[in-house]
């Protein structure tokens, strides 16, 4: 019986204590409360474990158990085998009765929150092999220096593995830790607080594979015997102050992975004969006291992934062999004395991620070939003696996200495009001969004039020009065409966060006209700018009289420039001069909700209401998986675009958590009648704090009454006020406008409304910890979007008819747009239609899919209209328009520059790390949880049907074999079978039987193709992972080395820890039975809960 991943809560029942025969039980990381002595009564060979979910008789998985372990816990275990408890809310001591679990072999209870002394009576447990206490506020014996633990566990012959790490133990490693178990594979103290030096005799352990001594206060020199031992693959002493030489004994180590040195006071040189480590995938000796040059030998490491040598007194030059380090993802040489050229050969590293060459003595040119790194995602050249130009090749580094040259003797103008265009002056400070746009703070690019000295050619061609002038309206397209580009290539409005002047917010303004006032706030004002390029921005000044005028500013900017979400406002440009701060952001035509609530003239019906308010929660949500509150939702910090979708703005008061924290007290008040009770009473503000006002904002929209409105008074607010009215008088709390008019849909509009204030009063229960978190709220509100258009009949409407279909356009259109369907416009091509990438008329570049009517393409087309007509969510390609002939049929959608996700899975384009492949997976997930609140199922979810656009978001198409599931249905038979293999769902190709589930089992076959080496086609993927799941050890296995491009390793605890937890969603989604499959919102959820993880 398997209750994987379950997230369930309430109490164990006592009742359980009474099934005798069981023999496993897995209780790790769920929502149950407390342990108890109950059961103890499962003597028979009982497991409690974490992720045995192949063969175990009952698994009960992430349990998050609270309060103390039983004192006599131990007594009544005889014969337990495993306990693991990892992961809980346990606290307290841990009971020394554990002893007399005398067959424990494995002993798991890390991530809790036990403190006190470690019993010394778990040395007396022989037959233990693995013993996990970390990260809990365990301490050591106080009447010794030395560990006595340590002393107490050499009696046991059969330990492989100890971890202690992230406890305070405060303590000196005894010279017994020499006569531990012979087998010991595994010995972890990492930040420990451990003092003294390391014993000579940890030599000792011959079967050592993993030795993790970093972030202590360790002293001493690095012992030479750590030499002998043959099999370590993991070395890490990072963080301590240990002295001395890089011992030469460590060269003998021929299997070490990994070697973190880092942090130490280290001496002397590098030794040559660490090129002898050709198993060597990380090293890190940072932060030293390092002197000469680097041995040239170490670049004959070609597999190495990731070198951090910044920070110590290196010398010398840089070898051109540092080329053929071609697995290279991150090297860092910063802050040494290097001196020399850059070497050319770097552009032959294609993987390479992360380049510092930072605070040396570099000079001549940058590489123009250096544009060839194309993973490149940061670089940092600065304070160098750099001179000539920046390469305009750079502009093709389409990822780089950083970029620094400042402090050298650069000159020429500095490139504009590509990710040029984000960079801000910070980027080229103190490089006197620059030139550039005016937001960079260099000087103006000068134009070079000719003169009377134009080429001959050019002046001839003058003159035949002139008489011609009459044809200017034969070139003007030609012009257009070109101003176009010209302006698509400097717009500064691509960019996401850089610097202008004051004095161009003061033309922009018309000098802060009071006919640009766009309104007021309480920290300053908002006005409607027109920058020089034409394009109207809103500007937002800040009082810098007020007391948190400046603070506002500060926390605006920063959280701004960290986010990027289609339902938040987006910050264009910032201005800092002198006692001036303001920030540029995009305008938005439409206005606040809260003017379309309650202005005359200005309506929105049921569904406008309904789709806004879905955008706002996705919004919400987003923010908070980015650990944001915002702390001040409402209507008039809702704006809409010119196609009216909702973006959330005003980040003035918004708190930024950190990521161990749930909540944080803040003394800024917000907007009365919105603010959560726990927010307006003690000031304390977390996610749930978000979740009350949108639950206001949620009522106000339905209702068209503010929760200040003068009808409420003692007792009586808009909460109870709308509660007391249902639900038998809806007519009485909704909007007069929502009701008035299409009679014939009152029923459905009713039911609806209900649905939404059942949603808002969940959000609004007096305790926060009883509230919906944002993404559930967002679902919700979903589902009930779509049980109204099937209520309403609207969804029938989205037929194939014209009422239906999106804005038409013409055959003849699309042959100009794609230069009569040239080959070298054609992006893709099935069995039943072909891509082409178009050009419209006003330079829009789209996508345009024409459907082969001959070969099912009709039924095709009809498919795509049913499920996009009605969809609207940024993770859904978006559908434009549409051509309907008699024997043609296509589709205009948007343009995605970056192609779709099959172009990056194969070993060759291994380029993403893991938490853009995890990103790109969330954007998946949402749009298949919005689908299906919609009653569309995608039928044939796979990469190549995954776009990413210019962001790097990814959005769903090929809809191709979509189905909308009929009212009250949860599946639905097919004729049509996608041919993607290993893709198709049991049940859809043995019975045609498609459902949701059916969508889940292909996301999970892509989530295991993003993270895994594993090939959906093998036969025995399922069972690999099945026996990954058991063994820590062969997790790493599966993983793509490649993709981890942050310093993890695949054997390092977050990556293991990461792959776990993905692991277990693909075995979960894949099930062979589709009702023990997860459901996509649920899936959704567990991913952005991942994300937030450290």
């Amino acid at each position: 019986m398997f209750l994987c991943n379950c997230f369930n809560v309430g109490r164990i029942p006592s009742s359980i204590g009474n099934c005798s025969s069981l023999k496993t039980i897995n209780f790790s990381e769920n929502n149950l409360e407390g342990i108890s002595l109950y059961l103890a009564k499962l003597v028979e060979s009982a497991e409690f474990s974490e992720s045995k979910s192949c063969g175990s008789d009952l698994g009960m998985y992430v349990l998050f158990m609270a309060g103390a372990m039983p004192s006599e816990i131990g007594l009544f275990l005889p014969d337990l085998l495993e306990l693991q408890l990892r992961g809980n809310k346990l606290q307290g001591t841990i009971p020394s009765s554990i002893a007399n679990a005398s067959k424990l072999t494995l002993l798991d209870l890390a991530d809790n929150s036990f403190s006190g002394p470690i019993p010394m009576t778990i040395g007396s447990l022989k037959n233990l092999q693995k013993l996990d206490l970390g990260h809990n506020q365990l301490s050591s014996e106080s009447y010794t220096p030395e560990s006595s633990f340590i002393n107490s566990l050499t009696d046991n012959r059969n330990l492989r593995k100890i971890v202690l790490s992230g406890n305070p133990l405060d303590t000196m490693l005894p010279m017994s830790i020499g006569n531990l178990s012979t087998s010991l594979e595994y010995l972890e103290l990492t930040n420990c607080k451990l003092k003294g030096s390391i014993p000579a005799e940890v030599g000792s352990l011959s079967s050592l594979i993993s030795l993790k001594l970093g972030n202590n206060a360790l002293t001493g020199v690095i012992p030479d015997t750590i030499g002998h031992l043959e099999n370590l693959q993991s070395l890490q002493l990072q963080g301590n102050k240990l002295q001395g030489f890089i011992p030469y004994d460590l060269c003998l180590l021929g299997r070490m992975f990994e070697l973190f040195l880092g942090g130490n006071e280290l001496s002397g040189s590098i030794p040559e004969c660490l090129s002898n480590l050709t198993a060597l995938r990380n090293l890190s000796i940072s932060s030293n006291r390092l002197t000469s040059t680097i041995p040239s030998s170490l670049w004959s490491l070609v597999d190495i992934l990731a070198i951090n040598l910044s920070s110590n007194s290196l010398q010398g030059s840089l070898p051109s062999g540092i080329g053929d380090l071609k697995a290279l993802v991150e090297i860092d040489l910063s802050n040494n004395q290097l001196s020399g050229h850059i070497p050319v050969s770097i552009e032959k590293l294609k993987n390479l991620v992360y380049l510092s060459f930072a605070v040396n003595r570099l000079h001549g040119p940058i590489p123009e070939f250096l544009g060839l790194a194309v993973a490149l995602e940061f670089l940092d050249l600065s304070r160098n003696n750099l001179s000539g130009v920046i390469p305009k090749s750079l502009e093709k580094l389409h990822y780089l996200i950083y970029f620094n040259v400042s402090f050298n003797q650069l000159e020429g103008e500095i490139p504009g495009a590509g990710s040029f265009a984000n960079f801000r002056a910070q980027s080229y400070l103190m490089n006197n001969a620059l030139c550039g746009a005016a937001r960079l703070q260099v000087r103006h690019c000068r134009t070079k004039s000719t003169g009377k000295r134009l080429p001959k050619t050019i002046l001839l061609l003058t003159m035949i020009l002139l008489p011609v002038t009459a044809s200017i309206c034969f070139l003007s397209p030609v012009y257009r065409v070109i101003k176009h580009c010209l302006e698509e290539e400097e717009d500064p409005l691509l960019t996401t966060s850089r610097t202008i002047l004051y004095q161009e917010i003061v033309l922009a303004t018309d000098g802060f006209s009071e006919s640009n006032l766009l309104g007021t706030g309480s920290f300053g004002f908002v006005y409607k700018g027109t920058m020089k390029e034409e394009k109207n921005v809103a500007i937002k000044v800040f009082d810098l009289n007020l007391e948190r005028g400046m603070r506002s500013f500060q926390v605006e900017s920063k959280l701004l420039t960290k986010v990027g979400h289609p339902n938040l406002v987006k910050l264009m440009d910032s201005c800092s001069d002198n006692n001036f701060r303001a920030l540029v952001l995009e305008y938005m035509p439409n206005g606040t909700l809260d003017k379309w609530l309650y202005t005359h003239n200005y309506f929105l019906n049921l569904l406008q209401r309904l789709d806004i308010m879905i955008e706002v929660a996705s919004g919400m949500s987003y923010l908070h998986s980015e650990h944001i509150i915002h702390c001040d939702l409402k209507p008039s910090n809702v704006l809409l675009d010119e196609d009216m979708v909702a973006r959330v703005s005003d980040f003035s008061i918004a708190k930024l958590l950190d990521g161990r924290d749930a909540a944080v007290q803040t003394g800024t008040m917000a907007t009365i009648g919105y603010m959560a009770p726990e927010y307006g009473s003690r000031g304390i503000v977390s996610e749930k704090t978000d979740v009350y006002s949108f639950g206001i904002l949620l009522m106000e929209t339905f209702t068209g009454k503010k929760p200040t409105d003068n009808t409420f008074n003692g007792e009586m607010n808009l909460r109870s006020w709308i509660f007391e009215s249902l639900p038998n008088a809806v007519d009485r709390i909704t909007d007069v406008t929502l009701l008035k008019n299409d009679q014939e849909d009152i029923a459905a509009k009713t039911r609806c409304i209900k649905s939404i204030m059942n949603v808002a009063w969940f959000c609004t229960v007096e305790s926060f910890s009883e509230r919906k978190t944002m993404i559930e709220v967002k679902c919700k509100l979903c589902r009930i979007k779509s049980r109204f258009l099937r209520d309403a009949k609207l969804i029938e409407e989205c037929e194939v008819t014209q009422m239906a279909l999106p804005p038409r356009i013409l055959f003849r259109e699309l042959m100009l747009a794609t230069d009569g369907f040239s080959e070298r416009n054609l992006l893709d091509s099935g069995k039943s239609s072909f891509v082409y990438k178009g050009t419209l008329e006003d330079k829009c570049v789209v996508a345009i899919k024409i459907f082969d009517l001959q070969k099912r393409g009709l039924e095709g087309f009809e498919a795509h209209c049913q499920a996009l007509s009605c969809i609207r969510h940024r993770n859904v390609v978006k559908l434009l328009k549409c051509c309907v002939d008699i024997d043609f049929k296509a589709l205009v959608v948007e343009y995605m520059p970056y192609g779709s996700l099959q172009n990056y899975l194969h070993p060759g384009m291994n380029i993403f790390n893991f938490h853009r492949r995890l990103e790109i997976m969330i954007n998946v997930a949402s749009a298949l949880s919005y689908l299906h609140c919609m009653r569309v199922i995608h039928c044939n979810l796979n990469p190549t049907n995954v776009l990413l656009d210019e962001d790097m978001v990814a959005r769903i198409s090929g809809f191709s074999f979509s189905k909308v599931l009929d009212k009250g249905s949860a599946a639905t038979i097919t004729t049509t079978m996608a041919e993607t293999p290993g893709y198709i769902a049991p049940e859809y190709e043995s019975t045609g039987n498609v459902s949701e589930k059916t969508d889940v089992y292909c996301f999970g076959i892509l989530l295991m193709e993003t993270f895994t080496i594993l090939n959906p086609i093998e036969m025995n993927w399922r069972s690999r992972i099945c026996d990954s799941l058991q063994s820590e050890d062969k997790i790493a296995g599966l993983y793509f080395q490649q993709t981890d491009q942050e310093g993890f390793t695949a054997t390092s605890t977050p990556t293991t820890r990461f792959l776990r937890t993905i692991l277990r969603l693909i075995y979960c989604c894949t099930s062979e039975l589709p009702d023990e499959r997860k459901g996509m919102w649920k899936v959704e959820k567990e991913l952005v809960r991942l994300r937030q993880q450290p």
